[in-house]
């Protein structure tokens, strides 16, 4: 159950960082250029993928303990 927990959050997190860098490319695309509010969403976005990593190694390394 932990297992399936860990990889749900996992692609939750990544589909959430997923939507930061679109809206980051549309800001930019926007203000023709790097303001603050693009490089908080790019900033906002590679926080969420770093958490979306974590949680498909904690469910990868659950599944390898259940084997």
């Amino acid at each position: 159950m932990k297992n399936n927990s860990a990889r749900f959050f996992g692609y939750f997190y990544f589909f959430i960082a997923t939507a930061f860098v679109y809206f980051a490319i549309q800001q930019h695309n926007r203000s023709e250029g790097w303001d603050i509010w693009t490089l908080l969403l790019i900033a906002l976005a590679a926080i969420d993928y770093m958490i979306s990593f974590r949680y498909f190694g904690a469910a990868n390394k659950e599944r390898r303990k259940k084997q």
